[in-house]
């Protein structure tokens, strides 16, 4: 038997559990339409297709076509007389940007920030809507075509001295992508509850207990087996993208194609699954409704809730550290391994492969773990969480003792790379599933998007703070201090979550909405 201080994340025993059987059975929610096999799969297709944008075009191919077109346009970094030659290896450039020269990797981070603030604003301004009818889906279908659009509009930029367009087309497009995120994840909790296992178990009039650990289970499945395909998906697109890079001998013309690539591969599959993604619609939203406010203040109304919901928001705090810390870390390794490793265009597009076939990888082996151990959502979190936090023990306390290592070899660039991979999926499908289940019924777009919004209101920091240290220090390994630091404050805060006390709380904060409704 596995150890038991593995199996809760809670100091509640089951008698208190127990004592509110009775009630919970005997108000029961109307039975949901059964969770469909096909229903499930268009689901994973759609999720593949928007995160094969964002892990690939986002993530790796715009930031470097942004530094390109930038280093092209720059000067040298020691002669600011000298026009950049960026055939000459290791060439070291800066570009004036509003009247300050800087390094063309870090302009990339800043505009990262731009992206973040961006997202924010835009997810928190639309995404309650999704809460209302069928507005889920058909708003999914909306911003897959913004999306699409965005990613082709990158052939603007067809010369360096138009770089700068790269700072708008960006941020729309990562707010494109997030806003789909929140709309594609807020169906996770709805299948949870709808899983064919979990409406036998209510029907057979199993306790709650009994009934909340199979559907947590089915929801970790669920999340896990949508990771594993989106990085398939994202695999198909890499290779796509590698072929082109090494046809058109790595030019810039080459990443703007795969990046156009993967807006209209996004759509594609997004109109060729959306007839079996079920939208599940919710209560209509009232004619005449303002969407903006309407978001907002909803937005406003959860978040003074904090009294009743106390545990959500504990999880939520700590997501809004623990995202920016581990979004930040492969951001900085590729530029490292990008601007002081001499990695190509190529070669940045195969560590990005093998980042996404490590994730599958990883996320098979870790639900393997799961299932087999039990082990709770909580502690597959903490148990990433440990391994983020031996990587970036090394990466900034080795440097300090020799030049030799800590991120300074080629072959480091591969190691970590397969070790993020790793654990990367699992940290985010769990973290996914945890909000899940934490979440109150009928709410599940209005706490995606503050999920959403933690995440991009501190995602910005990272990003700028890395611009800064090598702005001062002229050193990016410095800045993994940033992120290690985050993730021992994060994990601190993680560890008061009683994870069975917030479902109670949810349970009852969504009954006491619909008595007063």
């Amino acid at each position: 038997m596995p150890p038991a201080r593995f199996l809760s994340d809670s100091t509640t025993t089951l008698t208190d559990l127990d004592l509110a059987d009775y009630e919970e059975k005997q108000n029961r929610q109307p039975s949901v339409p059964p969770l469909k096999k096909s229903e499930v799969w268009a689901w994973y297709i759609q999720n593949a297709t928007y995160c094969g944008y964002g892990w690939v075009a986002a993530s790796l191919l715009v930031p470097l076509l942004i530094q390109d077109m930038a280093s092209k346009a720059g000067v040298q970094a020691s002669d600011h007389t000298i026009p950049c030659n960026t055939t000459v290896p290791g060439y070291k450039c800066v570009t004036l940007v509003l009247g300050r020269y800087l390094d063309p990797g870090t302009i990339s981070l800043y505009i990262s920030s731009l992206s973040s603030i961006l997202s924010f604003f835009m997810s928190l301004s639309i995404s309650a809507v999704a809460d209302h009818g069928s507005y889920r889906k058909s708003l999914l279908i909306a911003f897959s075509v913004l999306g699409c659009l965005n990613a082709v509009a990158f052939f603007i930029i067809y010369k360096p001295s138009l770089f700068w367009v790269g700072a708008i087309l960006s941020p729309l497009g990562w707010t494109f992508f997030n806003i789909c995120g929140v709309f594609s994840h807020s169906f996770l909790p709805l299948y949870g509850r709808a899983h064919p296992e979990v409406l036998d178990a209510e029907a057979r009039g199993e306790s709650l207990a009994v009934v909340r650990k199979i559907e947590e289970q089915k929801i970790n499945d669920l999340s896990a087996m949508s990771v594993v395909v989106a990085n398939i998906g994202s695999v198909l697109i890499h290779g796509f993208c590698i072929g082109i890079s090494w046809s058109m001998k790595e030019s810039s013309l080459s990443l703007e194609i795969a990046i156009a690539f993967s807006g209209v591969w996004w759509l594609l599959w997004m109109m060729i699954v959306s007839p079996w993604l079920d939208a599940r619609p919710n209560a209509p939203l009232p004619k005449g409704t303002n969407w903006v406010v309407h978001s907002w203040s909803k937005t406003y109304n959860t978040l003074r809730s904090f009294r009743k919901l106390p545990e959500i928001f504990k999880f939520m705090i700590a997501w809004f550290i623990l995202s920016d810390g581990i979004n930040t870390i492969p951001a900085i390794l590729f530029i490292i391994l990008y601007r002081e490793l001499s990695f190509t265009h190529t070669h940045s597009i195969i560590i990005s492969v093998l980042l996404a076939l490590m994730a599958s990888f990883g996320a098979y082996v870790f639900m393997v773990i799961r299932k087999y151990w039990l082990l709770t959502t909580k502690f597959m979190i903490l148990l990433c969480l440990g391994f983020y936090s031996l990587l970036m023990a090394y990466l900034v306390i080795v440097p300090y003792f020799t030049d030799k290592a800590g991120l300074r070899t080629v072959a480091e660039g591969w190691v970590c790379t397969v070790y993020i991979g790793l654990i990367i999926s699992t940290f985010y499908s769990s973290m996914r599933v945890m909000l899940s289940e934490l979440c109150p019924v009928g709410d599940e777009n209005e706490w995606f998007s503050l999920y959403l919004l933690a995440d991009k209101g501190s995602s910005w920091l990272g990003p700028f703070v890395t611009g800064v240290i090598y702005t001062t220090f002229h050193d990016y390994r410095k800045a993994f201090w940033f992120p290690l630091g985050l993730i021992v404050l994060g994990v601190m805060v993680l560890l008061t979550v009683d994870v069975d006390l917030g479902k109670d709380q949810a349970r009852e904060f969504a009954k006491e909405k619909k008595e007063r409704s």
